[in-house]
């Protein structure tokens, strides 16, 4: 029998060191903070203390097995381990101006405008020199995010880090490394070889770029990784795309390109974007129908959105047909040019939650205005038949939302949200009869608050129908 926790077996003390370090976790504060002003002698103005920002996760993880490091040799090196799984590696960003005074009790003269230069990729070259000569601590990151390092000098450092972690199985890299990176990099990264980097989940995040980083000749770089047949998605069961950018963004092509080797993926996201359309969205939804378990397509960005046209996605054939095709589907958040009742037919689907389906019209849509109604109304129902399917024959809770020309409906609550201040003006404020702040708009076709659109208002079904018959809205 075990006398000392030293005698357990060392998996045993993983589990127990593991607890502790959570439970320290739990205690850490999780934020920053600062000083609202700089104190000043001979002056008794009151100090406040105010959030300056979230504390990044590997800086609580290092804090939090602070005193369990300090311990034995055994404990240190589990400890160096269990900080390192996770790596957050921002670009500097500094303020700091160079002043002169005479005395630092008092400060007579005005900051200069000559800022304080400090290398902005200081961190990724240290983080480079450290894993270069300690393999060990490299092979122990599991999770790797970098942010802020956009040119061409940034990213080869990147690369550089990364061919060094042979354990990383979740990694966030700025867009531009699909660029900048060559097909021996991306092939190697992706890879089962014993000391690639071997990630499951791969996320590219992007942003807007200023004029001096977009025109710099060093930055004018693309080696079209994604053409050589060598780059190899298989393995990658996550991918996500997230932001938009005036230098060299995703496109299309670009998923055309990974879905040829795409097979396996459980997860998609592609979010505040508008230079992804559905289709190169479907190639990867058709890569992986077998294994796709969440689709999350929402095209919303600061510049806006705006569906595509018919023409550009019949190469698409029927979206709604395509969609039901994923028999592992489960959480679904899309954007899609149309939408119609076959999508909601089907009750032996897998969707659980929370599901959004945005669309701008109906499929294969040549009536009337009069019988466009109708069928929405059919598709409502259906929605409704669909929940109740699920709800009775799994017991899994399914709350369906479509999002319609400006409009926001809740069939299970048989509500609809949406800006009817010119129908209540028309009315002369007579309809609707019951009405509710809503929380779900402004929304429109940008998905964005803060737009020229009105707030929004949630009324009943029946009331929303009496004013499209009495011709105080439109749909």
């Amino acid at each position: 029998m075990p006398t000392s926790i030293e005698d357990l077996p060392f998996e045993i003390l993983c589990i127990i060191l593991e607890e502790v370090a959570r439970d320290n976790l739990h205690q850490l504060p999780s934020f920053t903070y600062g000083l609202s002003h700089a104190a000043e002698l001979g002056l008794s103005t009151r100090l406040q203390r105010v959030v300056r920002g979230q504390t990044t996760p590997d800086v609580l993880a290092w804090q939090a097995i602070e005193g369990l490091r300090k311990v034995n040799q055994r404990w240190h090196e589990w400890a160096i381990q269990y900080a390192f799984r996770s790596l957050y590696i921002s670009r500097w960003r500094g303020s700091e101006r160079w002043l002169q005074s005479r005395s630092l009790d008092r400060l007579t003269a005005e900051p200069s405008s000559i800022a304080v230069y400090r290398d902005p990729y200081l961190s990724l070259r240290k983080t480079a020199d450290l894993f270069a000569s300690h393999h060990a601590l490299a092979a122990s990151v599991q999770r790797l995010w970098f942010n802020g390092y956009y040119t061409q000098e940034a990213n080869a450092l990147i690369l550089n880090i990364l061919n060094h972690c042979s354990h990383v199985d979740h990694l966030t890299l700025p867009w531009t490394t699909l660029r900048y990176g060559s097909k021996e990099d991306w092939s190697r990264f992706l890879s089962r070889a014993p000391l690639a980097c071997k990630p499951l989940s791969l996320e590219f995040l992007a942003v807007n770029l200023g004029e001096k980083k977009i025109y710099d000749l060093r930055n004018q770089v693309d080696y079209h990784p994604l053409d050589a047949t060598v780059v190899d998605f298989r393995y990658l069961e996550r991918l996500k795309i997230f932001g938009n950018t005036n230098f060299k963004p995703i496109t299309d092509d670009d998923l055309f390109a990974i879905a040829r080797t795409a097979k396996n993926l459980r997860e998609v996201h592609v979010t505040a974007t508008c230079t992804i359309t559905i289709a190169g969205v479907m190639a990867l939804v058709e890569a992986s129908r077998c294994s796709l378990q969440v689709l999350e397509f929402s095209p919303l960005a600061g510049d806006g959105f705006v569906h595509p046209k018919t023409s550009d996605t019949q190469k698409c054939g029927h979206l709604c047909t395509k969609l039901l095709q994923c028999p592992r589907l489960q959480s679904l958040a899309v954007s899609l040019p149309s939408v119609c009742e076959h999508l909601f037919e089907d009750a032996s689907v897998n969707w659980s939650g929370e599901v959004q389906i945005r669309a701008e019209r109906l499929c294969n849509h040549r009536q009337g205005q009069v019988e466009a109604q109708h069928r929405f109304w059919r598709i409502l129902d259906l929605a409704r038949s669909l929940m109740a399917a699920r709800s009775e024959k799994e017991n899994v809770d399914l709350d369906i939302q479509l999002f319609i020309d400006y409009w926001i409906f809740e069939p299970k609550q048989s509500l609809v949200h949406g800006n009817i201040e010119a129908g209540q003006a028309l009315s002369d404020y007579t309809w609707p009869a019951d009405s509710s702040v809503s929380g779900k708009g402004p929304y429109g076709q940008t998905g964005l608050y803060g737009k020229d659109e009105r707030p929004y208002s949630c009324m009943t079904e029946e009331a929303f129908t009496e004013g499209l018959r009495l011709g105080y809205v439109s749909f």
